[in-house]
């Protein structure tokens, strides 16, 4: 028995006994049955049945099913992307390479500007815009691998160039070589008419 049922059924037995106490000195000898009923009454609650166990606690509710807002394939990431920069996806796969989970720029060199610094900003608005559609972390990694691929990285101006950009907010310690890019409102309203331009007829 545990101490929380033995103190209740200590209770219950002091009920009875002061409830049996009220019988006179002639009914004295009422007194056992009259507690023995009182007794009975209070641990069944009336219907004969023990009410001593403490309530079973009641089981927590299962926790809901978390929502899954993942783009888990390719017709989701173009969507988002489409809205993202207001183009048609046609033109999304001019510009990305949506197939995995890592956007690729795909844009065909010559439409980039000649100057590498030029070339950068661009990259830099192209891949901050597609991962922000795509819900996906920007940092200076990334940009600079798509720099390095359309060779437009100059390892001496490509962190002033970055963090230069008023489109841009780039986060971390200057000397970190890896650092949080976040596109500023002023980025995404210059990115959309960028793809616009790149992936327009004769762009």
């Amino acid at each position: 028995m545990t101490t929380e049922v033995g103190n209740k059924l200590g209770e219950l037995v002091t009920q009875a006994r002061e409830a049996a106490s009220v019988l006179s000195e002639e009914d004295s000898d009422l007194r056992p049955l009259a507690f023995a009923r009182v007794l009975d009454h209070l641990l069944g609650n009336g219907n004969g049945q023990a009410n001593l166990a403490t309530a079973a606690p009641e089981k927590p509710s299962p926790a809901p099913e978390p929502i899954d807002s993942s783009l888990a394939t390719e017709q989701q990431r173009v969507a988002a992307t489409a809205r993202y920069f207001d183009i048609d996806p046609d033109g999304v796969r001019e510009l990305f390479d949506l197939n995995g989970d890592e956007p690729e720029l795909v844009l065909a060199p010559g439409k980039l500007p000649k100057g590498k610094a030029d070339a950068v900003r661009e990259i830099a608005l192209l891949i901050g815009g597609v991962r922000t559609a795509l819900g996906l972390e920007t940092s200076t990694l990334h940009l600079r691998e798509a720099a390095e691929a359309y060779k437009k990285f100059a390892p001496n101006h490509f962190m002033e160039t970055v963090t230069g950009m008023n489109t841009l907010a780039v986060l971390g310690k200057p000397n970190s070589r890896n650092r949080m890019v976040r596109m500023r409102v002023i980025g995404a309203e210059a990115a959309r008419p960028l793809a616009q331009r790149l992936v327009a007829d004769g762009g």
